[in-house]
């Protein structure tokens, strides 16, 4: 899964990389953002290594484990990335493409 999620990072970052080209492809790159961001989680729910590691005394906290980390983070950035695009194309804040 981590690896899945790395390559839909990239295929993000291609997405990106062809809206800043054309900005007629505003509004079928955001429908396929929104497909990379249900395709990580899809790799969230199914993940099936091992999501935490050692339990740290001092601040009562379990870490993610590595594998993990990397998944939830594309997550959180991607579906941040998905939430500007949905700003740019309702015209509300057009900042993530200036």
């Amino acid at each position: 899964m981590t690896i899945l999620a790395l390559v839909l990072d990239v295929l993000a970052y291609g997405i990106y990389a062809a809206q800043r080209q054309a900005a007629n492809l505003y509004m079928p790159g955001t429908i396929a953002q929104a497909v990379v961001v249900v395709g990580l989680i899809i790799c969230l729910v199914a993940f099936k290594g091992k999501r935490f590691g050692w339990f740290n005394f001092e601040t009562w906290v379990h870490n993610f484990s590595l594998r993990y980390a990397i998944v939830v983070l594309s997550f959180i950035l991607n579906a941040l990335l998905l939430f500007l695009y949905v700003l740019n194309v309702t015209g509300r804040n057009g900042l993530i493409f200036n």
